[in-house]
């Protein structure tokens, strides 16, 4: 049997079953990269009052609301800024005046809730309300500090890191 095409083309059923085979494959590696890129970063800033910056393998970027964070950022709030960042499993990281943390680590499957993470806080103060990972494997999330490793008992604490001398 012969269809006839938007151009007039007369294609057999069997073109048509290939031809609708490429777009739907070029369909599902559309969404499949899309999903790969929001796989690879660990959340997003919400928001910013200030100035505050990402160093991101040796180079130095402003940081704007709605900027994507990866493992390996390191966020440094400028004086009399704050930064609010929502990580991907809904853990919420408020980062005060003059201080700086970095993801370490950061993966998460949506799906399963299955993932790890570590912060390391640098400086300043920060408060942290843990999401979904630290709910269901609290083992595999790791806070750390210059001079210590912060468990995951609660889900809200407020990190205070004084300048050593």
């Amino acid at each position: 049997m012969a269809f006839q095409g938007s151009k007039g083309i007369q294609m057999s059923e069997g073109n048509r079953t290939a031809r609708w085979r490429r777009v739907v494959i070029a369909a599902a590696l559309c969404v499949l990269s899309g999903n790969a890129g929001a796989a690879q970063s660990a959340g997003v800033v919400k928001t910013l009052i200030g100035s505050a910056s990402i160093t991101r393998e040796s180079s130095v970027l402003p940081m704007a609301p709605g900027q994507r964070v990866f493992a390996g950022d390191r966020i440094s709030a400028a004086g009399a800024s704050y930064v609010g960042v929502t990580l991907h499993d809904d853990t919420r990281l408020a980062i005060g005046p003059g201080s700086e943390l970095v993801i370490r680590e950061f993966e998460f499957n949506s799906s399963s809730y299955a993932g790890a993470f570590a912060i390391s806080f640098l400086r300043g103060t920060a408060r942290v309300i843990t999401g979904i990972i630290a709910k269901h494997t609290p083992e595999r999330v790791k806070f750390n500090t210059p001079t210590m490793t912060i468990g995951i008992r609660g889900t809200d604490f407020i990190v205070d890191l004084e300048e050593q001398q």
